[in-house]
C-alpha cells in the first residue's frame, strides 16, 4: 500500500541505503539529502536526491526548511549520521513546524554522542561498562596509571574522526604507547577517553537497535552479532547475523536503557562479552538515528525504520513475531563468512547489491572501488616518474 507522505533522510552511506530499501516496502517518496549524489544512497532507484552545501550547520538547516516547504506534506525525517543528529537536534525548533521526528531531548542526545558523557552517565545509573577514564591534558596523563592494558582510546567527540582528521579509535598494547596516542589526540580534541579492553573475539560483540514512540514506549528490538569486522577488533561491522541467544538478556538492559533516559526515536547499543567472565558489557550507544548495520534487522523480519515511520503517522506497527535466523548481511563482497557460518546454511546479502536496485552496487563496485584505485596507481606512477626525471636531470 502507497503512503503519500514523504520521508526525508539526511545522508547517503551504506547504512541510509538499508533504510532506503526498508522504506521503500510503502511506496512512499524518499528524499536523500546529502552533499554529493556519489554515495550509496544517492544511486538507488528507490529515492530522489538531494544536495546540501554542508551536514552541518545551518547551511543542512536551510536546505531542509525549502525541501520541506516544497514538500508540503509534514514529511518523516531520518537524521542518518552523528553531524546531522547534532545539527538537527540543535536547530529543531525552526524545522518541527515541517516535518515529523522523534529524536531524544536535546541534553540526552548530547549526553549520549559524547563518550565522556555517556560514561558518566553509565557509571551513575550502574550500567555495565568497561572501566575508562578521560583525559583532557597532557597533565593528566598519570590517570591512566588506575587502568590495566590493553588499552582503547577514543576522542571523546568522534566528528574530527568522521571527517578523517583523527583515528575514530586505536588500540595500545602498553601504558607508554597509550600516552603516545592520548598525548597525539589532545592535539586536535578537547578530550579523549580511555579504556580497558574487553577481552574477546569480533564474534563477541553484539548489538540491540531499537525504536522508541514519543512517550519513550519501545515498538520494535532486534539484537545481532558481528561476524567480522573490518579492520579486526577495532573496526566497523563487516558480516553480521540474528543473535537469538542473547536477545532475552541484552534486551533486557536495552529495556532499562530507554526507561532510564526516557529515550525516544532510533537507537542502539553496543555490548561486548568479556570472554573471561561472560559478562555483557555496553561499549557504546548509537542516538538518534540508525546503526551502520541496521538492515539485518529488516532482512530477519523487523523493518525497524518502517515501523518507525508508520507510527510517526499514527498507524499501528505490526510485525511478524518470527525473526529469520538463516540470513547474514555484509558491508563488502571482499568479506567472507567464517567457516561454521557457512555450513549452518547462513544466506548472505550484500549490502551494496540488489537484483532490483543495482547502481549502488554499480556505482561502489566499478566507480568507486576500481576507478579510484587506477586513479590512485595513476598519480603513484606519475609521482615516481617525475622523481626519476628530477634525479637524472640533477645526475
Amino acid at each position: 500500500m502507497r503512503s503519500d507522505v514523504p520521508v526525508v533522510l539526511i545522508e547517503g552511506t551504506l547504512n541510509h541505503l538499508g533504510v532506503v530499501r526498508s522504506l521503500s516496502i510503502d511506496q512512499m517518496p524518499i528524499y536523500v539529502v546529502a552533499t554529493s549524489r556519489n554515495c550509496a544512497a544517492g544511486w538507488s532507484r528507490f529515492c530522489n536526491f538531494v544536495q546540501t552545501p554542508s551536514l552541518k550547520s545551518h547551511a543542512l538547516i536551510d536546505t531542509l526548511v525549502a525541501l520541506g516547504r516544497r514538500l508540503g506534506h509534514h514529511a518523516v525525517l531520518f537524521p542518518g549520521g552523528d553531524q546531522s543528529v547534532d545539527t538537527v537536534s540543535t536547530y529543531r525548533d525552526e524545522i518541527e513546524p515541517l516535518y515529523r521526528m522523534n529524536l531524544p531531548a536535546a541534553e540526552t542526545v548530547r549526553a549520549l554522542r559524547d563518550k565522556t558523557l555517556f560514561q558518566n552517565l553509565a557509571e551513575r545509573e550502574g550500567f555495565p561498562v568497561p572501566r575508562a577514564v578521560t583525559v583532557a591534558a597532557t597533565s593528566e596523563l598519570k590517570l591512566l596509571q588506575s587502568l590495566m592494558p590493553p588499552l582503547i582510546i577514543k576522542p571523546a567527540d568522534k566528528t574530527l574522526a568522521i571527517n578523517g582528521l583523527l583515528e575514530r579509535v586505536v588500540r595500545a598494547e602498553t601504558l607508554e604507547d597509550t600516552e603516545m596516542v592520548v598525548a597525539r589526540m589532545l592535539g586536535g580534541v578537547p578530550r579523549v577517553i580511555v579504556q580497558e579492553w574487553i577481552d574477546g573475539p569480533d564474534n563477541d560483540i553484539f548489538f540491540t537497535l531499537f525504536s522508541c514512540d514519543r512517550q519513550s514506549n519501545v515498538i520494535a528490538m532486534f539484537t545481532g552479532r558481528k561476524l567480522v569486522c573490518s579492520p579486526p577488533l577495532i573496526g566497523s561491522t563487516a558480516i553480521c547475523v540474528a543473535a537469538p541467544e542473547a536477545a532475552g538478556e541484552l534486551q533486557a538492559l536495552a529495556l532499562e536503557f530507554v526507561s532510564r533516559v526516557q529515550y525516544r526515536g532510533l537507537g542502539s547499543l553496543e555490548f561486548k562479552r568479556d570472554s573471561r567472565t561472560g559478562r555483557f558489557l555496553i561499549i557504546e550507544p548509537t542516538v538518534g538515528r540508525t546503526d551502520w548495520q541496521e538492515e539485518i534487522a529488516t532482512l530477519c523480519g523487523v523493518n525497524l525504520p518502517l515501523l518507525t515511520y508508520k507510527v510517526e503517522l499514527g498507524q499501528p506497527a505490526c510485525m511478524k513475531k518470527e525473526i529469520a535466523t538463516s540470513v547474514a548481511w555484509r558491508s563488502s563482497f571482499e568479506h567472507r563468512l567464517p567457516r561454521a557460518a557457512t555450513t549452518s546454511g547462513t544466506c548472505m546479502v550484500d549490502g551494496f547489491f540488489r537484483w532490483s536496485d543495482p547502481l549502488p552496487a554499480v556505482y561502489y563496485y566499478v566507480i568507486d572501488r576500481f576507478a579510484s584505485r587506477i586513479l590512485r596507481r595513476g598519480r603513484n606512477y606519475y609521482r615516481h616518474l617525475r622523481v626519476a626525471q628530477k634525479r637524472k636531470k640533477d645526475a
